[in-house]
């Protein structure tokens, strides 16, 4: 069994055992197939999520259901999906595109189509994410434009000319992926060539910038209690940083290898996420989930890999 590592996993006959005990448990609640998806959110409260996919459809979901609550975008007329988010009340969602594009729209069920209310292009190539910034007027983009103003804060209760907050200069060949600290509401910024720059969204200004990978960050994930932040890159790599003083805390090397095997994912680790006690999620394109407990301040973490 690649990669696990528990007591009693060199023995043959207790690995089998725990296979066996988990096809038994771990049973799909509910499945049903859909074409394409490339990004998923969950509703913050109510039994809801998203869709979005390569065709451009973004479609709404009720757990347990195998049809579409709504369909905010159709198939065939949009750019692929590369973010769907809900707003921390969850009384709104975002998409970004591949366009450059971000749509949002209010959360409502009465309607099988419903207009977004904001729609522009905040990156003349592509936006590859975006953050709600607390308050759901207020909204962070990242991506590539062609003037290397890659990461950019707007307000979509202004007139869609005025929207747009500031811009900064960063991330030569464009943002890949953003995190927001509410309580030290500091934006911190990915690049593709494995840069972080981090924003001090009260001051509007461009805080920090530094290298922390060799190779393009694909993820980035944040804690709960706003001490650290993870970095996952193309080659593999997991590195936890403090937020306040950017120095490196831990790296794990080639976690999620780069895979030949698995090309329609990507590359190197593709989505982290950290729990509010102190667990890391990972996942790549080696086809692995792994999970880390990240003690306080002393990052000899215990790891699990399911495959």
């Amino acid at each position: 069994m690649k990669g696990l590592n528990f007591p009693g996993s060199h023995n043959p006959r207790f690995c089998q055992f725990v296979i066996d005990r988990s096809r038994h448990l771990l049973k799909p609640v509910f499945r049903h197939k859909v074409d394409g998806i490339r990004r998923i959110s969950a509703h913050p409260l109510l039994p809801l999520y998203l869709t979005g996919s390569q065709d451009g459809s973004v479609q709404m979901w009720e757990w347990g259901h195998s049809q579409a609550v709504s369909t905010p975008r159709p198939s065939g007329t949009y750019a692929k999906v590369t973010r769907a988010r809900f707003s921390q009340h969850g009384n709104k969602f975002g998409v970004a595109d591949g366009d450059g594009n971000v749509s949002l729209w209010q959360v409502g069920l009465a309607s099988s189509v419903a207009r977004p209310f904001f729609t522009y292009q905040c990156h003349n190539k592509i936006t590859s994410d975006f953050v709600f910034l607390g308050s759901c007027s207020l909204l962070a983009t990242a991506g590539h434009s062609s003037e290397s103003k890659n990461v950019a804060l707007w307000d979509t209760l202004l007139p869609q000319k005025k929207a747009l907050i500031t811009a900064f200069t960063c991330h030569d060949q464009g943002a890949s992926s953003l995190v927001y600290a509410p309580q030290h509401q500091i934006l911190i910024s990915a690049g593709k060539k494995g840069d972080i720059c981090v924003v001090d969204v009260r001051q509007r200004q461009l805080r920090h910038r530094f290298q922390a990978h060799d190779s393009p960050i694909k993820c980035l994930a944040i804690d709960p209690s706003e001490e650290f932040f993870v970095t996952g890159s193309a080659d593999g790599d997991i590195k936890v940083w403090g937020l306040t003083v950017h120095n490196a805390l831990c790296s794990f090397p080639g976690e999620h290898a780069r895979s030949s095997f698995f090309k329609n994912i990507g590359q190197g680790v593709t989505q982290l996420h950290v729990d509010a006690a102190g667990r890391l999620f990972s996942c790549g394109a080696d086809g692995s989930m792994k999970v880390r407990q990240l003690p306080d301040r002393d990052f000899s973490p215990v790891v699990q890999s399911i495959y």
